[in-house]
């Protein structure tokens, strides 16, 4: 699923309005981030398609002995045709665990965060409302100023609403901030005014 097939420009038009309702009644910086993927996971693709191919040869010496020489091009083919297998999105997400996923999404939006100068927003009030769309993953980060606030749990009905709008497409409307949040989220930025 690209992102051009998930929301179409009245949506993206939609989530800019939303983000910018409740930046004009709240002190808080909201940067709605939806990507494709939070990693090419190019090492688990390779390393996957290695040891299948690497198992591929010991089937192929087993079955076929007098065809050995044979062996290490068969095991490219195979390893070729596995890493390209692996591009396909429903199948890579299969074999990710989800500890993994977890993992790479939490680093993509950290650095997301802090490479976007969400952090050093001047009242320490910015929002980043990060959404993974091969990972199925939802972060939301909130500078100091938003997290001292609001707590631990604020974002969980957040990230379950933006979770829940991925599969059936309605995605522009989970990621509206005026949807999403909680009224106490919204208590909270507006107290950081």
């Amino acid at each position: 699923m690209r992102i051009e097939e998930l929301l179409a420009p009245e949506a993206l038009a939609s989530i800019e309005a939303a983000v910018g309702r409740a930046e004009r009644t709240t002190s808080s910086e909201i940067v709605p981030m939806l990507v494709e993927r939070s990693d090419s996971y190019a090492d688990v693709r390779a390393g996957v398609a290695a040891l299948l191919a690497f198992a591929a040869g010991a089937v192929w010496l087993a079955l076929w002995p007098r065809l050995a020489r044979w062996t290490v091009p068969t095991q490219i083919c195979v390893f070729a045709a596995l890493v390209w297998l692996l591009h396909w999105r429903p199948l890579l997400r299969a074999l990710l665990p989800a500890r993994l996923r977890r993992e790479r999404v939490q680093r993509a939006a950290a650095l997301a965060f802090h490479h976007g100068g969400i952090h050093s927003t001047r009242e320490r009030t910015g929002i980043l409302l990060y959404v993974s769309l091969l990972e199925h993953q939802v972060v939301v980060l909130a500078d100091e100023g938003i997290h001292a606030r609001v707590g631990e749990g604020t974002w969980d009905d957040v990230v379950t609403r933006v979770l829940d709008g991925i599969p059936s497409g309605p995605t522009a409307r989970s990621l509206a901030p005026s949807s999403g949040t909680s009224r106490r989220a919204r208590r909270g930025c507006a107290g950081a005014e």
